[in-house]
């Protein structure tokens, strides 16, 4: 239960800071730690959109804490490197979140603190998984682990790059979809068109390699047991493609865009999931 809670309000804490930037009330505090140098600061909504997601780190990182200690204790060997590795990266992650705002939210900063964030999510769910005693800690890349390893690695910096698009003001850089200024294949003039119309195009060759996946789940015996999840994260990647295509042409609707994001969590959560699943097979008796 303890490690469910985590991982839950690390989701929500990185949908919410979605929602800060959508609303852009990054610097609503202007300072860090306090706001307007008030411990409670004053009762606005964009103030309080910027300190809530304060609260909710604070309280995250409590939860988190506590999770490493107890894994740390259940953890043997090397294993015992995650929560300590957990811990370190939480460290940096409060560190960034306060030079992202005394530093006026830069852009690779601010991308570099959502990547962290992201991290630490998923070393969450490693720990909400394998807490060390019914489910021993475990790693492998061997086989089916290894795509189902592979295809979080590349969602993860797809993430990261929706998130570069986002915060360098790159989401209208392509003002049109499916196209992009009318064209299928743009010819790109600037870092903002780059980075949107490689968003795009890593969006639509993650569904299709999905898509191979999914079909080989009806193929080979040996993924048939993956079909439920692989097609839950087939559809998923749908509605994360539909979704991006009305955050563009809503103007960047801040709630598209939090919902985009939060799709784009649970495609890690089904992926993790189906990694650990192949492990708790390979180490199964």
């Amino acid at each position: 239960m303890l490690g469910r809670i985590t991982v839950a309000l690390f989701f929500l804490l990185l949908v919410w800071g979605n929602l800060v930037a959508g609303l852009k009330a990054g610097l609503a505090c202007p300072d860090w730690p306090l706001c307007h140098d008030r411990v409670i600061p004053p009762f606005r909504p964009d103030v309080w959109m910027e300190f809530g997601h304060r609260l909710i780190a604070a309280v995250a990182g409590l939860f988190l804490l506590i999770l490493s200690w107890k894994r740390f204790a259940a953890y043997q060997g090397a294993a015992k490197a995650v929560p300590l590795v957990a811990v370190g990266i939480l460290a940096a992650e409060v560190l960034l979140g306060g030079a992202v705002v005394l530093l006026e939210l830069p852009v690779q900063l601010t991308t570099v603190h959502f990547m962290t964030g992201l991290a630490i999510f998923l070393l969450a769910c490693y720990m909400a998984v394998f807490d060390g005693r019914a489910t021993p800690a475990g790693f492998s890349l061997r086989g089916h682990a290894g795509l189902f390893f592979g295809m979080g690695l590349v969602l993860f910096f797809q993430s990261a790059l929706g998130a570069y698009v986002r915060h360098a003001g790159a989401g209208l850089a392509c003002p049109d979809f499916p196209t992009c200024g009318g064209s299928w294949f743009p010819v790109i003039t600037g870092g903002a068109l780059l980075s949107h119309f490689s968003h795009r195009l890593a969006a639509l060759l993650i569904f299709l390699t999905i898509g191979v996946i999914c079909a080989a789940c009806f193929i080979d015996a040996a993924m048939a047991r993956h079909r439920r999840a692989v097609l839950a994260l087939l559809l998923l990647a749908a509605v994360q493609i539909a979704l991006g295509a009305f955050v563009v042409l809503s103007g960047l609707s801040f709630a598209a865009a939090a919902l985009h994001l939060a799709t784009a969590l649970c495609m890690l959560l089904v992926l993790f999931r189906l990694w650990a699943a192949e492990i708790r097979q390979e180490e199964a008796p």
